[in-house]
């Protein structure tokens, strides 16, 4: 990309005395006449021709490059036969400017009724005397005073060379040349802009490319090229070319600025700025498409300028703040700042204008600018990536630290379940995905009795973990108290007392004597127990009991039950109640029920196996990919 811009460039310099320069009047075969026409202006554009050399006060042009600027009426020039030069050597006039609306040439040849040739947007390419971009006439031996009639909507700038048709070709194979590498440039830009576009996904990219080819196809319109080689017999695309395409492109810089550069979340004042610049833009567009074709060129410059300054102010913002991204795009704005300006100046009649800057100030500067941002993107991508590997360097290790915790806590899970006389038993514990906050421990002193704790300590990873296994230390400080889960679960509060925050533990204890058949039930602020008797009913046993952890002392109430063979008791963790379907219902404590009554016959040891068939066919999420921890604990006296 920068070796087709300073090849363009290096081309550029070569052709430009050739092509621009205007030091000299007499150029080989074209001689710039410019100064040899005086003008007058009609105002009202309401004068016949046959009376502007009465009426008209014509003035000396002193330019050979004229700068009327936005110019309402006609403009009517004049030759005096004097100033003719040889036809045989210049047949042609070459009226150098792109977008007239009409232009009308009148003069005598041996009679009193004045011949007209007409060109200009108003008559279709083809139709012309000779089909060119510039508006070119062919003068024969005229011995009375040439009229021209100029009516334009738009900012008029032109100069008149008279030629022949050898030069004439020879100037437009050169500048097709010219004009080809920077059209075919902005071409390539595009297509490999946008092939990077559809890979990242970013948007700034097609943002990006919006401005650009609309920048281009503004550029075919002021070059006349737009007119000559796309729409060469419509009158409304070729009046409305510059200020549309000039509109919508500056809509997407804005749009590209405000989004490249972070606006919104940097400085939101201005951002709400840049948005209301981007309406007026499409408002702009709009206008040029009703028909207000010199209201809405005047608003693309006034635009471009509101847009520039604004844009200023931004980039010093961001380069006090040494913000990397504000670097590309700063070079490339002092870069289109100066052009748009200078370009403002021109259009408006404050600086005298040639061709050289008419035509190729735009292309060599807005090139320059269109690399530069592609720079800028370029860079923006490479940060992207950056901070994609450091992320996910980070995350590796993160994953891994946290499947060492995982491993940890599972491996300090009790290895084999508990062997109590007339009792059996199912336990079922998955972590959330990495690490998870559940874990449980029990301790039976005699073949008769059990004491077994169901902890869910709040949030997840390794925080989660450690609490876990701290848990289980303050468990085993209860060993003496195994036959009161009061006794217990106060005293492991006692324990994790101050160790715990910002987080906390919520536990269930069940003690179990299958000789006495006694069971007693504690929880803090735990989910309920199922108490499910041989006969089928469910008894929701709920004992009341804070959280663990979080307060120096709690009270814990504890229930009492008798159990007789066949009973069922279910104690187990949040993960079971609030598993969701993909509609947003709970499962919740209906759906556990329903399931206990429709599976109460079923064998001890299929209980887990079906209970999590169920639960994976409300949520239709297989257990392993859950977002939460998911554990519970099943006896049943036999």
């Amino acid at each position: 990309m920068e070796s087709i811009f300073f090849f363009f460039i290096s081309l550029t310099l070569f052709f430009t005395n050739s092509l621009f320069s205007e030091s000299q009047n007499d150029i080989g075969e074209r001689l710039i006449h410019t100064t040899k026409f005086s003008y007058w202006i009609d105002p009202n554009s309401s004068i016949p021709v046959e009376s502007v050399l009465q009426i008209g006060e014509f003035k000396e042009i002193k330019d050979h490059f004229v700068n009327f600027g936005f110019l309402k009426g006609t403009l009517w020039l004049r030759l005096n036969p004097k100033n003719f030069p040889d036809p045989s050597k210049y047949p042609l006039l070459l009226i150098k400017a792109h977008n007239i609306d009409s232009v009308e040439l009148f003069h005598k040849n041996d009679g009193n009724r004045y011949i007209v040739s007409k060109s200009g947007h108003i008559q279709p390419v083809f139709q012309r005397e000779i089909p060119h971009r510039n508006f070119v006439f062919r003068i024969g031996h005229e011995k009375e005073t040439i009229l021209i009639a100029i009516h334009s909507e738009i900012s008029l700038q032109f100069s008149l060379i008279f030629t022949n048709q050898r030069n004439l070709q020879r100037e437009d194979y050169i500048t097709q040349w010219v004009y080809g590498l920077f059209f075919g440039s902005i071409g390539i830009i595009i297509l490999y802009n946008l092939a990077i576009a559809f890979f990242v996904r970013d948007r700034n990219y097609f943002y990006y490319i919006g401005y650009v080819l609309f920048f281009g196809l503004g550029q075919l319109s002021l070059l006349g090229f737009w007119s000559y080689f796309f729409v060469p017999d419509s009158y409304f695309w070729k009046r409305i070319g510059i200020p549309f395409f000039f509109s919508v492109c500056l809509f997407f810089f804005v749009l590209f600025t405000s989004n490249f550069l972070k606006l919104k979340v940097r400085i939101p004042k201005m951002a709400r700025c840049f948005q209301v610049l981007g309406f007026f833009s499409l408002l702009n567009a709009v206008i040029s498409l009703f028909g207000g074709i010199s209201e809405a060129s005047i608003g693309v410059t006034w635009l471009s300028l509101l847009i520039c300054v604004s844009l200023l102010g931004v980039l010093i913002w961001g380069i006090y703040k040494r913000l990397r991204s504000f670097y590309y795009f700063a070079v490339a704005f002092v870069l289109l700042l100066l052009t748009c300006i200078v370009y403002g100046l021109l259009k408006f009649g404050i600086l005298p204008s040639n061709a050289f800057l008419e035509e190729m100030l735009f292309p060599i500067a807005s090139l320059a600018d269109i690399t530069l941002f592609a720079f800028a993107l370029a860079d923006r991508i490479q940060l992207l990536r950056q901070e994609k590997d450091l992320a996910l360097a980070q995350v590796t290790s993160l994953r891994k630290e946290r499947k060492i915790s995982r491993d940890i806590l599972m491996q300090s899970l009790p290895k084999t379940i508990p062997d109590v006389k007339n009792l059996q038993m199912q336990i079922y514990i998955q972590p959330m995905k990495d690490v998870g906050g559940d874990f449980y421990e029990y301790f039976s002193p005699n073949p008769y009795e059990l004491g077994i704790v169901l902890c869910d300590v709040s949030g997840h990873g390794i925080p989660a973990s450690l609490i876990s296994a701290m848990g289980k230390v303050a468990f085993t400080t209860q060993k003496d108290n195994i036959s009161s889960p009061k006794q217990v679960l106060e005293g492991m509060n006692r324990v994790l007392y101050g160790n715990c925050n910002p987080q906390y533990v919520t536990a269930s204890y069940v003690y179990l004597n299958t000789s006495t058949k006694v069971w007693r039930f504690g929880r803090a602020g735990h989910p309920s127990a199922y108490l499910q008797r041989a006969s089928g009913e469910i008894i929701k046993v709920h004992p009341k009991g804070k959280i663990i952890g979080v307060f120096p002392e709690i009270q814990i109430e504890e229930t009492t039950h008798r159990v007789e063979p066949k009973d069922r008791i279910l104690i187990l963790s949040d993960g079971v109640l609030e598993c969701f379907h993909p509609d947003g219902t709970m499962y919740g404590e209906a759906g556990l029920i329903e399931f206990l009554r429709a599976n109460r016959e079923i064998p001890n040891h299929l209980f887990k196996i079906k209970l999590i068939q169920d639960l994976e066919s409300f949520s239709k999420t297989e257990i392993k990919d859950w977002d939460d921890d998911l554990t519970f604990i099943f006896l049943e006296l036999v």
